[in-house]
């Protein structure tokens, strides 16, 4: 910017001692115009990017902030999917052991997305059927857990 108010200045000087005609004074006008254009459109064109830097950082950021939240949610489902797989088990093994007290509590843990995939899954006679699902979580109607109904059997099972 500075270098443009230096030219100007230089052809303002330039076009006072100049003993030449009109024509000298309008090639020196159109010059600076022509300086002063570029300088505004050197001026915008940083102010667009500085905006247009700004605005990439910030949706940068919400990116990342979904990123990490979807990261979350994705991590607790497995948990809950792996606490499901655990008392499932459980509760086989009762059942194989023949232990009907110890099936009732495994089933008194189920969450309640587990419970119709549960019932789903016994419903295909998994003991004699020998194309029945290998468990409960294979079962279409098994849903991951979300944390309000987690949350919610908590407080219920006190």
């Amino acid at each position: 910017m500075t270098e443009v108010g230096k030219e100007i200045g230089e052809q303002a000087r330039h076009g006072a001692s100049a003993s030449g005609g009109g024509h000298e004074r309008l090639i020196s006008i159109s010059e600076a115009l022509l300086l002063a254009i570029v300088a505004i459109i050197a001026a915008w064109s940083g102010y667009a990017a500085a905006k247009w830097s700004t605005e990439s950082s910030l949706k940068l950021a919400k990116a990342s902030a979904t990123r990490t939240k979807a990261n979350r949610a994705y991590q607790q489902s497995l948990t809950y999917r792996v606490g499901d797989a655990i008392t499932f088990n459980a509760w086989l093994g009762a059942h194989v052991s023949g232990n009907k007290d110890a099936e009732r509590v495994a089933e008194k843990r189920f969450l309640p997305e587990l419970r119709p995939a549960f019932n789903a899954w016994l419903a295909t006679d998994p003991f004699t059927n020998r194309n029945a699902p290998s468990g409960p979580q294979a079962m279409p109607q098994y849903h991951a857990p979300r944390r309000s109904s987690v949350e919610a059997a908590r407080h219920t099972s006190r």
